[in-house]
């Protein structure tokens, strides 16, 4: 046979293949007028990208769609970006195929609940970190920066400018800035990281350094984190759906608002409140309460002395009692925390059938700690926020009683707890269910006992509010409690309120 058979002759094409070079410089030049007539520059690399995309034209107009201003030019990384969440929306729908709770409107999408595989193993910690480093590393590789990131091993042999992806093995803080040793599957390398480029680096968390060797250590010149796309397309409810956050009810507490709590009562069954607030009442479709929902028996030093209950179960029982006077068409979510009793370490599933048997008249779902759940379309993710302290503690300005501030950094990472020990402990699942690998539409948490709502990037944050009052623990702690408000959104539009019941 001749080595040149079957092949087309250079400078000969046949006719299929004239035509289909017409068409797709047809194609390039619809690409590339569509944009110019929106006075926005598109990079030569971003036309073939979107090019070898279905749809063409329509494709585009999707883009900018995702838009509220157009850029001036279209980079590639903004239309990886697009395309990266897009391809996590497909992703998380087809996990929605396999929830392990579904019902109409709401839907479990995926927390430990059913699925914990782990044994407490020396290998087990290896799957996790292995999984952390996969799934996160993808999302870093998406960010321009790091288009042609090296291997950790290559990356020492080079002499001009580089980037590599890593893990934090360890951080120390100097005058000037941090010096972190950053490892990957082969190799590990000491990175100097200027302050001016970044002084926010914790370990176990993973990134990606640009940067130059200099002797033997690297001078990184930016660090670059998976972090969350400047636009995105957000899901809504199509119906006014109103959903209420509340956190840590701490019940069998001495410390419990009792007379707050019924305030709430009265008011979420159309008996207290301004007429304004008495119609936001009777809207609440959903009540999703994000952890520590009674006091649980030594948790902490000395709790024995601010125990009213003393038995764990009569707690529950107590809760159960508490929450049989919201009205029955409300769904009540219950998320445990770490008062709660399941086990401490992250991730923490859903209550046992010994607890839930309390609820068995309720219209009440359970679900773990994180979750990611649906709501009518808008995905939802609740954790009830361990790592909020770790954080506090790890990073440079940062305070546990302003925990919106926190949450950002944990999407920044798109990791809710990335430090291992800390003051969270973990559970070595084979998968690591701490990953924010799909960008929900509200991330709520707990655990710090204080009322704040922020947007960032399109996702609605939110801490909700404790029914506890400050213990002495808790001012040890230097918690400052905000407590005995109720958050309530509209799922429609994503319009918050706190409504206060001191």
């Amino acid at each position: 046979m001749e080595e040149n058979a079957g092949q087309i002759p250079v400078g000969c094409m046949c006719p299929l293949g004239t035509r289909l070079h017409r068409l797709k410089m047809d194609l390039r030049k619809k690409i590339i007028d569509f944009f110019q007539e929106k006075g926005i520059l598109v990079q030569e690399e971003t036309v073939e990208f979107l090019m070898k995309r279905e749809n063409g034209i329509e494709t585009c107009k999707e883009i900018l769609n995702n838009f509220d201003e157009y850029p001036l030019i279209l980079s590639l990384d903004l239309v990886k970006n697009f395309f990266g969440e897009k391809d996590n929306r497909k992703e998380i729908r087809r996990e929605i195929k396999k929830e392990r709770f579904s019902e109409k409107g709401f839907k479990i999408l995926r927390d430990v609940t059913g699925n914990s595989t782990c044994k407490g193993e020396i290998k087990d910690f290896v799957c996790l970190f292995r999984d952390r480093y996969e799934r996160l590393s993808e999302l870093v590789k998406k960010r321009q920066e790091m288009k042609y990131a090296f291997p950790i091993k290559k990356a020492l042999r080079k002499t001009d400018e580089v980037a590599f992806i890593g893990i934090v093995k360890e951080v120390s803080n100097s005058k000037n800035g941090i010096f972190a040793e950053i490892e990957d599957y082969e190799d590990s390398i000491e990175v100097y990281i200027p302050k001016d480029v970044d002084s926010f680096v914790v370990n176990d968390e993973i990134l990606g350094i640009k940067g130059r060797k200099s002797g033997d250590l690297f001078i990184a010149k930016s660090v670059v984190r998976p972090g969350l796309p400047v636009r995105r397309k957000r899901n809504f409810s199509e119906e006014n759906t109103h959903v209420l956050f509340l956190s840590d009810l701490h019940v069998g507490s001495k410390s419990f608002l009792e007379k707050e709590w019924n305030n709430f009562i009265e008011w979420i069954n159309g008996k207290k409140g301004s007429e304004r607030q008495r119609e936001v009442a009777k809207k609440i479709e959903y009540i999703i309460i994000s952890g520590d929902d009674v006091e649980g028996i030594g948790i902490y030093p000395g709790q024995e002395h601010d125990l009213l209950i003393e038995d764990i179960y009569i707690q529950y029982e107590e809760l159960a009692r508490k929450l049989s006077e919201i009205p029955e068409k409300i769904k009540i979510i219950l998320q445990p925390g770490n008062h709660d009793a399941v086990r401490s370490a992250l991730p923490q599933p859903a209550f046992e059938n010994e607890i839930k048997k309390f609820f068995s008249d309720l219209n009440v779902s359970f679900i773990g700690n994180p979750c990611y759940f649906e709501i009518n379309e808008v995905i939802i993710l609740a954790y009830h926020g361990q790592s909020i302290q770790d954080f506090a503690t790890c990073l440079p300005g940062m305070n546990q009683n302003n925990p919106t501030q926190i949450m950002k950094e944990m999407l920044k990472r798109r990791h809710m707890a990335p430090i291992y020990g800390s003051v969270s402990s973990f559970a070595p699942e084979k998968k690591d269910y701490l990953v924010i690998d799909y960008v929900p539409d509200i991330f709520v948490t707990g655990h710090v006992h204080v009322t704040s709502v922020e947007t960032y990037r399109d996702v609605l944050l939110m801490n909700a509010s404790a029914w506890q009052m400050q213990t002495e623990y808790q001012r040890m702690m230097n918690f400052m409690p905000d407590p005995a408000k109720a958050i309530v959104v509209n799922l429609k539009n994503m319009f918050s309120s706190v409504v206060h019941f001191t």
